[in-house]
């Protein structure tokens, strides 16, 4: 009984190819719905924290309007962060909200020293820049969503 060595070497590279082949489709499929994934979280986590922000210039026109100044919650940024989704956002906007939260932070610190001495002067002027600081990350989040 003679072998025949080339049909047994055909056969292992057609079976090889067809091995490789569905590692690589199965593989490529994966990343795809993993992309996908990623995609919609991203929107998510852009429209929480939107939403977030709009919820904030509320909060800070209803503080000037009636003079009750209360702390800002950050757990919606603290949530991102702690959850470690802010890596499927550019690093310029995370840079930007990472600034944003910061002054809400800042604002909550203060609030807390000067509450005691009533000063309410420098308490408006810290709700102006936070808000300045919130319009310019929702500006930027507007024009994440139309590129």
């Amino acid at each position: 009984m003679e072998i025949e060595w080339e049909k047994i070497i055909i056969e292992n590279a057609i079976l090889a190819g067809i091995i490789f082949g569905a590692v690589y489709v199965d593989h490529w499929n994966y990343r795809r719905v993993q992309k996908n994934e990623e995609t919609g979280t991203r929107r998510k986590i852009l429209k929480l924290i939107n939403n977030d922000l709009d919820r904030k210039l509320r909060f800070i026109d209803e503080s000037i309007q009636y003079n009750d100044y209360k702390p800002f919650f950050t757990d919606i940024w603290d949530a991102v962060i702690l959850s470690g989704k802010q890596t499927l956002l550019s690093f310029e906007l995370i840079e930007n909200l990472q600034h944003t939260y910061s002054s809400l932070k800042y604002y909550n610190t203060e609030l807390q020293q000067k509450v005691s001495m009533g000063n309410e002067n420098i308490l408006k002027d810290l709700l102006a820049e936070v808000k300045k600081s919130i319009n310019d990350s929702l500006n930027l989040l507007k024009n994440k969503d139309n590129v």
